[in-house]
């Protein structure tokens, strides 16, 4: 075949690649410290290190599961949880100008900076000592995201206040099967695009099993969007509850 039909084929359906291949590339081509040297330089901070950090612009990445971050996380912190595409999505929605510090699961520390430092986030300062047990005699400093039923949500979107419903997944997902009027925004995109979501109308977040809302809505709460919400196992749960999808040939 031409060079051209090569290149088609090769390229077809692929994803977009992840902000820090750029950044990881560059890397490459200079001396860096060990990974080792890097973790030696990550230790247990005390809440009121970490809330000081974050007040200066510290990320604040909290690894556990999307279950357990809905349930209860400290305000401002983004969840990428260590069960997925961790490195990933972390390369893809954090940034390299500001530090980050870590809360995880006691004893999981050391994995969630070793994979960030795999692909070149090095910069991990810190991590919470004792996780989220910190923040027990805190109350006031935690916030929680409402997980919705695929039911429950089918019910307020079919309200007459209906919240705005938002698709986190990639193009090629959405193509297939989405929920009618939803918006899609990819989440590697969310962030460029907030200035188009109201502030003055629940979002109600979804994507392919839970994984990707959970980030896509720690994004937005953190953002100043207060009235942020989940589809609990994200369309795969909306299909298992036989509700009705969408498909590319029906225009929301």
């Amino acid at each position: 075949m031409s060079k051209e039909a090569f290149i088609a084929v090769v390229t077809a359906d692929q994803p977009e690649a992840p902000a820090y291949f750029t950044y990881d590339a560059v890397l490459n081509s200079e001396e860096r410290t060990t990974l080792d040297e890097t973790l030696e330089r990550v230790s247990a901070m005390t809440l009121d290190d970490v809330l000081a950090l974050q007040a200066i612009g510290a990320q604040i990445l909290d690894t556990r599961d999307p279950g357990e971050f809905a349930a209860a996380h400290l305000a401002g912190s983004i969840n990428i949880g260590l069960g997925g595409q961790y490195a990933t999505w972390a390369g893809t929605v954090l940034d390299r100008d500001h530090p980050i510090v870590i809360i995880a699961d006691p004893g999981r520390e050391n994995e969630s900076t070793t994979r960030l430092g795999r692909i070149g986030f090095d910069h991990v300062v810190g991590y919470l000592k004792d996780g989220l047990h910190s923040l027990k005699s805190r109350p006031d400093l935690t916030v929680t995201t409402e997980r919705l039923s695929a039911p429950f949500a089918a019910e307020l979107l079919s309200s007459s206040q209906p919240p705005l419903a938002i698709d986190v997944r990639a193009p090629r997902e959405r193509d297939q099967k989405y929920i009618a009027g939803s918006l899609g925004i990819p989440l590697n995109h969310l962030t460029e695009n907030l200035e188009k979501l109201p502030k003055d109308r629940p979002l109600l977040v979804y994507c392919a099993g839970g994984y990707r809302s959970a980030i896509a809505a720690s994004l937005l709460q953190r953002s100043g969007f207060d009235r942020v919400s989940e589809v609990a196992g994200g369309i795969v749960g909306w299909e298992a509850a036989k509700l009705p999808v969408q498909t590319a040939s029906v225009l929301p």
